[in-house]
């Protein structure tokens, strides 16, 4: 495939908003029913005692009251009504809470998003030929492996937990009804406990498998994310015209305030640093101006054309070159060599011209 046109390039952020709206997400549906399962079991094992206790007890006084010697004018669908409302209390938090975990276990895969033009019907999603396309695929080659390796897991499981628990049936004839339903209740719950370790293994490993088949899905052409960028921030080349006039338009202010300046050091040929300093106004000197190479001989030339004072100090117009800002002070550090090259050239003016501002 041609250079620019292979997708090589990782999704942009844009690109995975546009896959996500459009219903393209990496997202297992292993994961979600072995966190179902968990905590069906956690939930069974903490209230399931009670439930059962409670259950039975509606249940006797249901059949009571439907029994031989209830009256038999009675109206039924009440009484079932209300059977029903009061097995379903002890039952609720069951199904609440393996129907938060099911739907947490999806949105911590994608994240919470909503998108209800996915719910619309789609003519080409209901395409016979494209189902067919879907299932006779690689995609659904996969998934057909992993339903097969699936089952045979869960029939594999099965088959040793049931082994195992045979073995200690033995005892169970012996046993009260109380003790023959703790004994079942251990061997159900090892068994969906041993299955539900062996589909969390499944579905971690199908996940990461359904993550990577989703990067590589929605990569992008080097001309693709070219193009996104230019949609986005604009033609590189206009933008790169736009900071040329910038620094050129900044630059040409700057060596406009030059003639302002009350002495220019230089490096001598390297930098290049305006400075000036009114005592009543500010704090401490300001740089003006400054550039280097072809820039600082613009910076001289502009104060010799304005008969502003140029001072040769290598190592002090480099330290203000590179520590000081255009129109920031100077920094305490360098007050005192400062002030000795201001001294020097206010002393060299005329008596008149020291007392003015410029």
């Amino acid at each position: 495939m041609a250079d620019g046109f292979e997708r090589s390039e990782r999704a942009t952020p844009r690109k995975r908003e546009e896959a996500r709206r459009e219903g393209q997400v990496a997202v297992s549906p292993e994961v979600s029913p072995v966190a179902v399962l968990l905590t069906a079991i956690a939930v069974v094992s903490w209230g399931g005692p009670f439930a059962v206790r409670r259950c039975a007890t509606l249940l006797h006084a249901w059949l009571v009251a439907i029994g031989p010697t209830a009256a038999h004018d009675d109206p039924i669908w009440p009484l079932a009504a209300h059977a029903l409302k009061d097995l379903g209390t002890p039952l609720a938090p069951f199904f609440l809470a393996t129907a938060a975990v099911g739907a947490t276990a999806v949105i911590a895969q994608i994240g919470w998003s909503l998108h209800p033009n996915l719910l619309l019907p789609d003519p080409n999603r209901m395409s016979p030929a494209r189902a067919a396309s879907r299932i006779f695929s690689r995609t659904g080659l996969v998934q057909l492996l992993k339903a097969i390796a699936k089952i045979g897991l869960v029939l594999g499981i099965a088959w040793r937990v049931a082994r195992h628990t045979g073995l200690e049936a033995v005892a169970t004839p012996g046993m009260s009804i109380d003790a023959l339903l703790a004994f079942m209740g251990t061997g159900v719950r090892r068994l969906l406990l041993a299955m539900a370790a062996a589909l969390g293994v499944l579905g971690a490993a199908d996940y990461v498998w359904q993550r990577r088949r989703h990067e590589e899905s929605i990569k992008m052409t080097r001309q693709e994310v070219r193009e996104e960028q230019k949609e986005s921030e604009g033609d590189p080349h206009v933008r790169a015209r736009f900071k040329r006039t910038h620094r050129e338009i900044a630059r040409r202010r700057m060596l406009a305030d030059v003639p302002r300046a009350d002495v220019v050091l230089t490096n001598p040929t390297h930098f290049a640093v305006a400075l000036r300093y009114r005592p009543g106004e500010m704090d401490a000197p300001r740089v003006l101006a400054k550039g280097a190479g072809e820039l600082a001989q613009k910076i001289k030339e502009a104060a010799r054309k304005a008969g502003v004072p140029i001072v040769e100090r290598r190592a002090l117009a480099r330290a203000l070159f590179r520590s000081v800002q255009i129109g920031a002070e100077i920094p305490p550090a360098l007050y005192r060599a400062v002030a000795e090259i201001l001294a020097y050239v206010f002393s060299l003016r005329p008596r008149a011209a020291t007392s003015e501002t410029r």
